[in-house]
């Protein structure tokens, strides 16, 4: 799968945990590349996601619609908002986002499935068919728009106003789940490779379904058009079409295999289209109390319009969740992908991990350590351009607060470490900033 370069914001290796679309999610850095290329939204495990909720929050409706206003606003301090390898610049940057949810349908059960942290944005076929029908959602159409204001106080050519928005359809029936998802993301934001700030539009539309054939097996397949467009000259933007077949077989009770078959094109100009097929191998365990994983791992064969040789490599996801005590859980994630480069001539296979601790120190506050290492490597698909390497490392520290009923806070300080021969040398990038979420 193409990428849309590493976004200090939104991208596969190093999104943040205030991702404007998915206030309510627990987001996690390398998950983001998992549900991409696997579609395992981590779905409840018992019949909580059932509990309504609509008693503590505010009854809202429009027509069909039962309506969840969201206000989201925040302060960073950032020493590098450039991600300048010299001659940094420094500034307070403000955000405000005021955002709506909107659901038709079961109402109740996406409440309870975002009181658990689940993301409700991300529900798929995929990963409900392995559940019993009985844990399934009712169908539902879920709408959230957002926009982001970003504001600086020195640097004031910085200011954005960015768009986000998710529209999410899922049909549970007998034994057929049908879901569609688009996506929209018009932001200003840092490229890390670029070592710049610049427009970048990403819109993804994705058609599911999944049927069960027996008490043991199912089906799931999955089509998408991804397109990633940039304002900044240099940077190159690409359309994908993928698409995505896995055969599921339940080897013993809540212990999932899948054997999957994976292709796609993409798009991109000065004839730098390419194809590529996956065969993959999928294992997931992840409807107990304590213990939740998916993996997948296998081979991509890649081939160039352009008429370099084919490239055969190896691709793996991995996602899991520990559970020890109700208030402690830990979170492991990797990846192994090639992507399309924002550069011309270029094309990188990125390897990556990261792990996240989280730690319950009462009911109202909570503490939250991760770090990540991603290591990229460039390979060159046009004729003067060499290989190259870039290495980037992230720690993130925080505190996140109840304050008062649907009023959550957080602190937190984040470091960003570079190093890429591509981008121009090392940087260091320092953020220290405060959000606070307004939610019903």
């Amino acid at each position: 799968m193409a990428g849309v370069g590493f976004l200090l914001t939104g991208s596969p290796a190093l999104a943040q945990t205030d991702s404007a679309t998915q206030t309510y999610s627990t987001t996690n850095a390398a998950a983001s590349a998992v549900t991409q290329n696997d579609s395992t939204s981590k779905t409840p495990d018992d019949s909580r996601a059932h509990t309504s909720l609509g008693k503590e929050l505010l009854d809202l409706q429009l027509g069909p619609f039962a309506l969840h206003p969201r206000l989201v606003a925040g302060a960073i301090y950032d020493d590098n908002i450039l991600l300048s390898v010299a001659n940094k610049e420094a500034d307070l940057e403000w955000t405000v986002q005021p955002a709506l949810q909107a659901v038709a349908g079961d109402d109740a059960a996406l409440l309870a499935y975002r009181d658990l942290n689940y993301d409700v944005l991300g529900l798929s076929p995929g990963g409900l068919i392995v559940q019993q029908p009985e844990l399934w959602p009712g169908k539902f159409l879920l709408i959230d728009y957002g926009p982001r204001f970003q504001l600086f106080d020195k640097y004031t050519a910085n200011n954005s106003i960015d768009e986000l928005g998710t529209l999410n359809l899922l049909w549970p029936m007998h034994k057929l789940i049908v879901g569609f998802k688009q996506d929209y993301r018009l932001e200003k934001t840092e490229i890390i490779e670029f070592d710049q700030r610049a427009t970048v539009e990403t819109i993804s539309s994705a058609l599911s379904a999944a049927y069960q054939l027996g008490d043991a097996t199912s089906i799931e397949s999955n089509f998408r058009r991804i397109s990633v467009g940039y304002n900044q000259a240099g940077l190159t933007g690409y359309t994908e079409y993928n698409t995505e077949d896995w055969f599921n077989y339940q080897l013993k009770e809540n212990v999932p295999i899948s054997l999957g078959v994976l292709a796609g094109e993409d798009v991109v100009a000065d004839r730098q289209d390419q194809t590529y097929e996956q065969l993959r191998v999928r294992a997931r365990y992840s409807y107990t109390e304590k213990l939740a994983f998916d993996a997948s791992g296998g081979g991509e064969l890649r081939q160039y319009q352009n008429g370099n040789s084919a490239t055969l490599s190896p691709v793996f996801t991995i996602a899991g969740e520990y559970r020890p005590t109700e208030r402690s859980t830990v979170r492991l994630s990797g990846f192994r992908q090639q992507y399309a480069s924002i550069f011309n001539g270029y094309n990188y296979s990125t390897t990556g991990a990261s792990l996240e601790g989280r730690q319950g120190i009462t009911d109202r506050f909570t503490a939250a350590l991760s770090v990540g290492y991603y290591s990229i490597d460039y390979t060159p698909i046009s004729r003067g351009v060499s290989s190259s390497t870039g290495d980037y490392y992230i720690a993130r520290i925080s505190l996140e607060a109840k304050i008062i009923r649907h009023l959550n806070g957080q602190i937190y300080y984040q470091l960003l470490s570079s190093q890429s021969q591509v981008g121009g040398g090392g940087v260091t990038d320092n953020q220290t900033g405060v959000q606070l979420t307004l939610g019903f």
